[in-house]
């Protein structure tokens, strides 16, 4: 097993998740005979476990595991992986929340812990990327600290019920310690690496601001995610800490590679050069927003509108994790990622991720909406948004010019 072959199936999920998206969007104007829920823990389960984690552990693997991906106990770790995750696709899709989904959830985890100690026990060249390991070191320790909540659900739901409160710090304790922190650390690691494979000794100074700022900002930043059950002042202010350290680290990391931008521009294609501009751009909206948040006005707003929520993540996931990996893949020849699919699939997702905020912010003021007409728009442009992954996943792109 190579690392090109580990991220061409996860870019397979996907595909796939594209597909239960869309089935997503067409919910609301027709019955599906598929209960919602099934599609939206799918959805979501893969999109975390099957596209963004298969799609970093292949980068990782690449760097630091490389001829360790060829032994037979990687091929049996990797097969137990891939087989768990198209379980959780199948498991949630027929029954929902419930035995066989939390079963493969469960092994899932297990192979986590699995790939932990294999990564620790054979990593390699180290010391050649010295900033990108401690980044990637940091993001997988964050993802088995994500690894508690799942663990601890079926507890708090037997003790407690999914109505409890602890049962939703539960979820967003999870969600927090995967995006925030796992794929986070992860991208910012190899965000780090484009300079580092290059030879490029980075400043030790701002590399360690960078890395305590971030780490302030995950673990007091979680907070945010319990103001909308009201926990008192200090809750705030903590949160208020997390969000000032986010957007400290992402000043941070512009100094870094400000340093660097025209080597990167010369030595990098000029269509990758641009999408990282944007993914950055994305990541300072996403500091500002989490910022926000840490206001009792706006945590409220975010908990009382649904769309914000749906909004802030697929910002985070597809508007940021997404055209990262697909650039970074093709600029280490992983696949030839041709530009015109890039763009179907990323003004899709423009145009989706402006109607849901469009939405959101219209139900703030208390707008009445269209429902039908904005349900049959969103879908459509989901659609084109969900053609451009196919192209990308499924199309032998040729390379960029």
């Amino acid at each position: 097993m190579n690392a090109k072959n580990q991220f061409r199936i996860a870019l397979y999920f996907f595909a796939a998740i594209a597909l239960l998206g869309l089935l997503l969007r067409l919910a609301p104007v027709k019955d599906l005979g598929i209960p919602y829920s099934n599609i939206l823990h799918a959805h979501s389960h893969v999109a975390f476990l099957g596209w963004l984690h298969g799609a970093f552990v292949a980068f990782i693997s690449f760097i630091f595991l490389k001829d360790k991906l060829h032994t037979k106990q990687f091929k049996w770790l990797y097969g137990f992986t891939i087989f768990n995750v198209a379980g959780i696709y199948i498991a949630f899709l027929l029954q929902g929340y419930k035995l066989f989904s939390i079963l493969f959830l469960s092994l899932f985890l297990i192979a986590t812990y699995w790939f932990l100690i294999y990564f620790f026990k054979n990593k390699q060249d180290v010391a050649l990327y010295p900033a990108t390991f401690r980044f990637v070191r940091a993001g997988l320790w964050l993802q088995f600290l994500s690894s508690i909540s799942p663990w601890s659900l079926g507890i708090i739901i037997k003790k407690l019920g999914k109505q409890s409160d602890f049962y939703k710090f539960d979820i967003f304790y999870y969600l927090h310690f995967q995006y925030n922190g796992w794929f986070l650390f992860a991208m910012i690691g190899l965000t780090l690496y484009l300079l580092e494979r290059r030879g490029i000794t980075l400043p030790v100074s701002k590399v360690n601001w960078l890395y305590k700022l971030m780490l302030t900002a995950v673990f007091f930043g979680y907070f945010s995610n319990t103001l909308w059950a009201k926990p008192g002042w200090f809750y705030n202010v903590l949160a208020l800490i997390g969000g000032a350290a986010e957007i400290g680290a992402f000043f941070v990391l512009l100094l870094i590679l400000k340093r660097y931008y025209h080597y990167l521009q010369h030595t990098i294609s000029g269509f990758t050069y641009k999408i990282l501009i944007l993914v950055i751009a994305t990541f300072m909206i996403k500091a500002v927003l989490q910022f926000m948040g840490s206001f009792p006005y706006y945590a409220d707003l975010s908990y009382s509108i649904r769309d914000f929520v749906i909004g802030y993540l697929h910002l985070i996931m597809l508007g940021m994790f997404t055209p990262f990996l697909l650039v970074l893949a093709s600029e280490m020849d992983f696949i030839r990622l041709k530009k015109s699919y890039f763009y179907v699939f990323y003004s899709g997702f423009l145009i989706t991720e402006s109607i849901i905020f469009i939405r959101a912010i219209l139900q703030w003021f208390k707008v009445l909406m269209p429902t039908a007409t904005i349900n049959w728009i969103l879908f459509i442009f989901t659609l084109w948004m969900a053609t451009g992954i196919w192209l990308i996943a499924f199309m032998k792109n040729t390379k960029n010019a």
